[in-house]
Order: C-alpha cells, then sequence, then structure tokens
C-alpha cells in the first residue's frame, strides 16, 4: 500500500501487517498523484504540485525515472495535474497543465509508452482547465472532465476527441470512472462539487460533429447560391437559348472557324 500527502514523502507499507517498508522525502513540494501499476509489477508513479512527475521502484524503494513533458509548451511551465496507468500496465496517460493558468492556456493529455517512458501520443485542449482523468479498463477510451463542468471522452489510440458532454455538471467535476455495462461496453459516471452523480455513455459519437459539418455543408450551398443570383442578375451568365440557336460545325472544321449561316430559299 502507498500513501502520499502534504509533508512531501511517500509511504510504501506492507499489506495486511501496515509494517512500513519504505518512506521516500525526494520531492519538492505535496505529492497529489500516485498511481499502481496495474499488472502486479512493483512500480509506482507520483506527480506532485509542483512540476515532478517520478516512477518509483516500490521493491527498493529507488527512484527509476523522472519525467518531463516540454512538447510544445512554448516556454511556459507545466505540471502533472492527474496519471493513470492504461491496460496492463503498457501505457500511462497523464493531465499536463500549466502552473499557473489564464483562459490563453492549452491543457494537453499525453500518453507515454511504459516501455522507453517517451511520449507516444498527444491531444491538447485550448481554454478549458482539466482536472480529472479515468482509462476503460481495455485502455480504448479515456475521460476527462473540466472545472467548468464538462466532460470529454477521447479515443485512447489515436488520442482524438470522440465526444463533448458540456455543462453535464453545474461545478467542478472531482471524480470520473468507467465501470463495464455488458461484454465490451462501458458507462461513465462523473461526480462534482454540484452534489450530482451522473452516468453517461461515451461511446456515442458527439452530435455536435456532425452539426457543424452539416451547417458547412448548408452555408457551402447558400455561398454557390448566391454567387449564381448575383451572376444572373447582372446577365453574366449564358443563356440556353444561346447554346440553342448555334448550328453545330460541320465535321472537320475548327470550332473558332465555324460562322453561323441560314438557307436561302
Amino acid at each position: 500500500m502507498v500513501t502520499v500527502g502534504e509533508d512531501k514523502a511517500i509511504t510504501i507499507w506492507e499489506f495486511p501487517s501496515m509494517v512500513r517498508r519504505w518512506r521516500i522525502t525526494q520531492h519538492l513540494s505535496e505529492v497529489t498523484q500516485v498511481t499502481s501499476h496495474p499488472n502486479g509489477e512493483p512500480e509506482i508513479v507520483t506527480a506532485t504540485r509542483g512540476s515532478e512527475c517520478m516512477v518509483w521502484d516500490v521493491e527498493t524503494g529507488q527512484k527509476v525515472r523522472q519525467l518531463q513533458f516540454t512538447r510544445g509548451t512554448e516556454g511556459v511551465k507545466y505540471r502533472f495535474r492527474n496519471i493513470r496507468y492504461g491496460g496492463t500496465g503498457e501505457t500511462l496517460y497523464a493531465v499536463v497543465l500549466p502552473t499557473v493558468w489564464t483562459r490563453q492556456c492549452t491543457s494537453h493529455i499525453i500518453r507515454f509508452s511504459t516501455s522507453d517512458w517517451e511520449v507516444v501520443r498527444e491531444a491538447r485542449m485550448r481554454g478549458e482547465p482539466l482536472a480529472e482523468l479515468a482509462i476503460s479498463p481495455d485502455d480504448s477510451l479515456l475521460a476527462t472532465a473540466s472545472s467548468n463542468g464538462h466532460v470529454f471522452v477521447y479515443d485512447t489510440f489515436s488520442m482524438g476527441l470522440r465526444r463533448s458532454i458540456m455543462d453535464t455538471h453545474g461545478l467542478f467535476v472531482t471524480g470520473l470512472a468507467f465501470v463495464p455495462s455488458s461484454a465490451d461496453q462501458y458507462k461513465l459516471l462523473s461526480i462534482s462539487a454540484d452534489r450530482q452523480v451522473k452516468v453517461h455513455n461515451p461511446h456515442l459519437a458527439d452530435p455536435g460533429r456532425y452539426l457543424r459539418a452539416l451547417a458547412v455543408v448548408i452555408l457551402f450551398m447558400g455561398l454557390i447560391y448566391t454567387v449564381v443570383t448575383i451572376l444572373h442578375s447582372y446577365d453574366l451568365l449564358p443563356h440556353i437559348s444561346d447554346f440553342d440557336d448555334a448550328d453545330p460545325p460541320e465535321p472537320g472544321t475548327p470550332a473558332h472557324h465555324h460562322q453561323h449561316h441560314h438557307n436561302e430559299l
């Protein structure tokens, strides 16, 4: 068992005897996140309120690696807000936020490969301070939520946004969890400071995506109609009768040498 807290320490306990095995004091600020390897490997990852995120061997109490996130930060200092292992431990997901948040800031959702601890996928969301993170048991879906009460579902393979559930809560979301609903389907639970627990279907496609596509098509058709109407009002479009009155060119005669002629009676 692992406990962390405001004293900046990580304590590893024997269970069920509750004998303390290690007390690690290498972090420089309050430890806010800890996630254990889902396949029973002696490995944990911790993150702090500062910018530290570290991988530990619980058998030896030694640091294995310190994780870094530098891509696309443009000199902004970031911290690991949430961390979760995915699947059987081949991946680690993290929500990374600026240490100082403004409306122009960007939240990053990143996926590490635990074989070399390199970032292999990344998603960005501008203007939304993401605060929670959950991974489906089959490592196919990722859910996160914002302090504005919105919930977002991503496909973990492409890190593409699958569904946006806007304003589902009146206050910031404090927890997310996937629960099985059938052999290969899940429900997503969200809990908020508004004292509500809600159940969502994360497998539904985002209806807003189709509405936006339909709006683009309608706008394009309207633009074409407007252009045709303007051209017709200025008599800039050829009339069908102009083509009907023209005599067809004789075989072998170039089109630009053809002249109109009439039969004489």
